[in-house]
């Protein structure tokens, strides 16, 4: 007993003078680590993904838990329905893919609209502007006038403002931007910041925008054509298999029984892991592709 005691006061001693040594190295590692654990879990681009998909109610660290807490489920529930610890693994899998899918889908319609909207205001400001209008005239024309789906993101902007001053106008659209994170509005944000710091003509900027735009969305409409095809077979290879493995489990539960074995399981885990291979060859291929956003230095400007 008295053995044990003075092996963990030397213990506990060790331990307080590891920590007095390495207190100043502690904070940096501190960072590291969350650095590390940032770009793994990818914060940044899903913080940018809620916002384009507007959900900004929720942080980024909250859909990573609300995500690995549904697949978590998923995964029990797949147990308990086929008895099989590989079939739990895979619905849990399963499950934190289509929740994945399902916030890209999601983000992809509500740009899609977002942008054709913002194209159609962009192309609205252009006709005010040409009749002699101001840029403050023009961004009140189109929160009084506008495209329906783009009045609200003008008059939260002039709201924001409060004033017809231009450096209050330019704080108000670099808060826009971050709450959009859409590279269509950051490439009207740009225009904007130009005209108001640089004095750069704005009509022509804004013609050059909706050309390129214009283009630019024509091919993505042309693009989620030709991968819709793809992206319906990547969403039937998650669900189906389960679909089948249920109605075996119902109709006929014996043919199932091997996989219960320990050479059935790692079977069906070698057939399982070459399925998600082929998979994500098939994800890759219908990945839409995306805009790249800009990084805007005021200062600079």
């Amino acid at each position: 007993m008295k053995l044990e005691l003075i092996a963990g006061l030397t213990l506990a001693a060790a331990s307080a003078l590891w920590v007095a040594l390495a207190a100043p190295e502690i904070p940096a590692a501190r960072r590291a680590v969350a650095r590390a654990v940032t770009r793994a879990l990818k914060v940044e681009q899903l913080r940018v993904d809620l916002a384009q998909a507007e959900l900004r109610w929720i942080t980024p660290q909250g859909w990573i838990a609300l995500r690995w807490g549904l697949a978590a489920l998923g995964g029990i529930a797949g147990y308990l329905v086929f008895g099989l610890v590989v079939v739990g693994l895979v619905t849990a899998l399963a499950a934190y893919h289509l929740v994945g899918l399902a916030l890209e889908s999601r983000r992809r319609l509500i740009e899609a609209r977002r942008q054709r909207a913002l194209l159609d205001a962009v192309r609205f400001g252009v006709s005010v502007m040409s009749r002699a209008g101001s840029a403050l005239q023009m961004l009140r024309s189109l929160a009084e006038s506008g495209p329906a789906d783009a009045q609200v993101i003008f008059r939260e902007l002039l709201a924001e403002a409060g004033s017809d001053r231009a450096n209050l106008l330019l704080g108000a659209v670099e808060r826009m931007r971050e709450r959009l994170a859409d590279p269509l509005f950051d490439d009207i944000a740009i225009a904007l910041t130009l005209h108001w710091k640089r004095g750069g003509k704005l009509v022509p900027a804004l013609e050059a925008l909706a050309a390129d735009w214009n283009e630019t969305l024509r091919l993505h409409r042309e693009a989620r054509a030709l991968r819709a095809g793809v992206e319906a077979s990547v969403l039937l290879l998650t669900v189906l298999p389960f679909v089948l493995l249920f109605f075996m489990h119902l109709l006929a539960p014996a043919l199932l029984d091997p996989l219960g074995k320990p050479v059935g399981e790692v079977v069906f885990a070698l057939a399982v892991a070459w399925m998600v291979i082929g998979y994500r060859v098939l994800q890759r291929l219908s990945e839409a592709p995306r805009e790249e956003r800009i990084s805007l230095n005021e200062a600079a400007l």
